[in-house]
């Protein structure tokens, strides 16, 4: 029952079974929410639920709760003033559901457990994505698979090649099925042709390269260290030369038109800096202020596709504040991890702190409950659990007394 709490709540956040509501009720611009829809989420509310209680009960926690629940009950909230308080409130509870669920998660399962069922996870997603018919294809230009579209596709192969290159370097047998689900991954990404995706992939390779010679210790950390500096160095030129993906990859400089309407967004940020419009809330109609944007730019859109952007629509400057907090405290972390009782996990932490980053220069991130926020949440509560348990362990071993001169001689 608990394996199958954790797989609906891993799988749920992906959107992959967004396929079943589009085979029974079709597919239409402006299409709400129905039965299907409501019966995933209320699923998701219910694992999360399953999970936090089974892995709460009667365990001494090993996890700092406080600070990742503030930030989802900062988002319920935001509901106070927010320009639609309905979305608000539904989303907020998601969110929050989503952080209870990854507790639960951390508290029950090993982290490796968890990067496996991750891995497998995107395999599947994967699979079917390349065996269902996608009609869009043929109209958009964008594969996409099961998902709804093809950033969400491209966020879950990101996660599927950061679980797998995880399982490869952890993995004593059968370590090919984490080999095929890894390329499998890249490849369906390729397709998608989400230019954000490939770069995170890519970026997330070289990583585990880096991460790998590092772990080993001694000169090897050094080694690993100029290879990162090349490797920043490489990407910086990279992106400086990022018409040469775009013109490969048959895309727009401008990002699709994104920059193109940013100017404005910035602009409604200052209209409300502290506290934002509302979790969720400022793409909603009726918002004169996004009506606005849609008229300028002559299309609707439903998020700034930029990380920072969003959040600071969401939740202002203190509600970003509240997240990049929570980020710097992730990546310490996970470097602690990496130094110390997890290498392994923290390798594949930082991997994906480095993936957020990237992500977030086009798509949102950790601004609403979907794959990039689960593993947020659940890595972080993995490798903080590693460190506290370490430092339980170096506690016991300090207050053990010291055995008698007369016995240790015996």
């Amino acid at each position: 029952m608990i394996y199958i709490a954790a797989v609906t709540y891993m799988i749920l956040p992906t959107e992959v079974l967004s396929f079943i509501d589009r085979m029974i009720y079709g597919e239409w611009p402006g299409k709400a929410g129905d039965k299907i829809t409501e019966l995933l989420n209320l699923l998701a509310i219910a694992s999360s639920i399953l999970l936090f209680w089974w892995g709460t009960r009667g365990r001494s926690s090993h996890l700092n709760r406080a600070l990742p629940l503030a930030a989802a009950g900062l988002l319920v909230i935001s509901v106070l003033w927010s320009v639609a308080p309905s979305t608000t409130m539904t989303r907020s509870i998601a969110y929050l559901f989503l952080v209870v669920g990854a507790i639960g998660i951390a508290e029950i399962f090993d982290a490796d457990e968890v990067m496996r069922l991750t891995a497998l996870i995107g395999g599947f997603s994967a699979a079917i994505s390349l065996v269902l018919p996608d009609a869009a294809a043929a109209i958009t230009g964008s594969f996409r698979g099961a998902f709804p579209g093809k950033n969400q596709l491209g966020a879950a192969m990101v996660i599927g090649v950061l679980s797998g290159l995880h399982s490869m370097r952890v993995a004593r047998r059968r370590r090919f099925i984490y080999i095929g689900i890894t390329l499998l991954c890249t490849v369906v990404a390729i397709l998608s042709k989400s230019e954000t995706s490939l770069v995170t992939i890519l970026a997330l390779y070289v990583f585990n390269v880096i991460g790998q010679i590092y772990v080993k210790g001694g000169i090897n950390r050094i080694i690993s260290m100029f290879a990162a500096l090349l490797a920043t160095l490489a990407f910086i030129i990279f992106m400086w030369n990022i018409n040469l993906l775009y013109s490969f990859l048959d895309k727009d400089p401008t990002l699709t038109g994104r920059t193109e309407f940013w100017p404005y967004i910035i602009d409604d940020i200052y209209q409300r800096p502290l506290l934002g419009w509302g979790f969720t809330a400022f793409w909603m109609l009726p918002n004169p202020a996004a009506e606005e944007i849609f008229a300028m730019i002559r299309y609707p859109i439903n998020e700034a596709h930029n990380g920072l952007l969003q959040l600071l629509l969401d939740v202002g400057v203190v509600g970003t504040a509240f997240f990049l907090f929570l980020w710097v405290r992730n990546f310490a972390m996970a470097v602690k991890c990496i130094n110390g009782p997890a290498p392994a996990l923290g390798v594949s932490s930082l991997a994906l702190l480095i993936g957020i980053l990237l992500m977030g220069v086009t798509e949102q991130v950790l601004t609403t409950a979907d794959v990039w926020t689960t593993q947020f949440f659940m890595l972080g509560f993995m490798c903080e659990k590693q460190l506290e348990l370490a430092r339980q362990a170096r506690s016991a071993v300090a207050l053990r007394p010291a055995r008698p001169a007369a016995l240790q001689k015996a």
